[in-house]
């Protein structure tokens, strides 16, 4: 779940420009772990080599999926369609498990005037006040930088957040009106190396012959 949080916390809504790759370092209270991100336009797939076992997670055609193994079979789990379900059957304590870290409002985005670099590009610090959704205050230092590669990135994590929650990220809004796009977020995340190869467009594409969540619950149902 660590890595569902990592990514709502990476957004900026700007629009896509071109493709790339990048490899990003999470840090969190259950330990490290490295997200291997590609996008092409505004498809956006993550990996987690550390947990293969778990999938990836794969934004589509504007749709957020979940790929992961249960039994022996490929389950796909579209995440709007999860999210709908789970407040369907009231289970408000699963959909606030997801959000509790997500951002409620922003207190205040302040430059610092130090300097940093990160994955080999210079960029500016800022002193970031925010609330998240449980009204915890937060003071966070981020790095931001005007690169578009960077900005594309956040832009795909943000349209990625979206297909999940159905609304915008504050701190999106936030980078998105300065331009910006996030290198670091405190302790919490940075990228550790950035490139602008194109991924293989079968990266983008969604398993052949996998069951839907729909599936498994009418399987289960019907048992």
């Amino acid at each position: 779940m660590r890595h569902l949080v990592t990514g709502l916390l990476l957004a900026a809504s700007l629009p896509a420009l071109a493709d790339g790759q990048a490899t990003l370092e999470s840090r969190s209270d259950q330990g490290n772990a490295t997200m291997e991100v590609s996008w092409a336009g505004d498809d956006l797939r993550m990996d987690f080599p550390q947990q293969a076992q778990a999938g990836f997670m794969l934004l589509k055609d504007g749709n957020g999926y979940m790929v992961t193994e249960m039994q022996g079979q490929t389950l796909v789990m579209d995440m709007a369609r999860l999210k709908q379900m789970a407040e369907s059957m009231g289970n408000d304590q699963a959909m606030a498990g997801l959000t509790s870290q997500q951002a409620d409002s922003i207190e205040s985005l302040e430059a610092t005037g130090e300097q940093e670099t990160i994955a080999g590009l210079e960029g500016e610090v800022y002193q970031l006040a925010w609330t998240d959704k449980a009204g915890n205050a937060h003071d966070d230092t981020l790095v931001l930088s005007d690169d578009d590669q960077v900005r594309e990135l956040m832009s795909a994590f943000h349209a990625y957040q979206r297909t999940m929650t159905g609304e915008p990220d504050p701190i999106a809004t936030a980078l998105e009106e300065e331009g910006l796009g996030m290198l670091r977020f405190g302790d919490r995340f940075r990228i550790a190396s950035l490139s602008d190869e194109t991924p293989a467009a079968s990266a983008f594409e969604l398993p052949e012959n996998a069951m839907t969540f729909d599936d498994m619950m009418g399987d289960a149902l019907s048992q």
